[in-house]
């Protein structure tokens, strides 16, 4: 009777450490690794990643020439860098603490190198070989990527 006891108990424990890794998240990950569900103004901030890593995105000529044909009202402007005083494209809050960051003279930010470089989904052949982490609050705030990709 008490061999089946110990042999439930033990079958109960082991299903319970079973499910238990089953349920995690997965955290200490990267937001820019499309693995994570965005939050509603997380988007932006994505928009901005790929605008930032594929400047030459036909969606930013359209987003330039439909601002010029709207003549939209009250837009901001882009926020000015306070290392540079520029006011530039490029110039974005820190989506976690709210630090203004500048890729242009890297105000705000430092760069961390990536010990092993990896991909994220929707890179295709480009890997992560850096990332650039707010001075702030120690968020990864964009990538560097490979532009070489590797010979198989």
């Amino acid at each position: 009777m008490l061999l089946a006891f110990v042999v439930m108990l033990a079958t109960w424990f082991v299903t319970a450490v079973c499910r238990s890794g089953r349920r995690q998240d997965g955290g200490g990950g990267h937001p820019e690794s499309m693995t994570k569900v965005l939050e509603p103004e997380d988007e932006e901030y994505l928009a901005w990643l790929a605008d930032r890593h594929w400047p030459a995105d036909e969606y930013l000529d359209l987003e330039r020439q439909w601002r010029a044909e709207l003549a939209i009202e009250g837009m901001p402007d882009p926020h000015p860098c306070p290392g540079c005083r520029r006011r530039e494209e490029d110039v974005w809050p820190c989506r976690m603490c709210g630090l203004l960051l500048h890729a242009g003279c890297g105000h705000g930010m430092r760069k961390r190198r990536v010990v092993r470089p990896y991909r994220t989904r929707d890179m295709q052949a480009e890997a992560v070989i850096a990332e650039w982490i707010c001075v702030n609050c120690s968020s990864v705030v964009a990538l560097d990527l490979d532009q070489e990709p590797e010979e198989d």
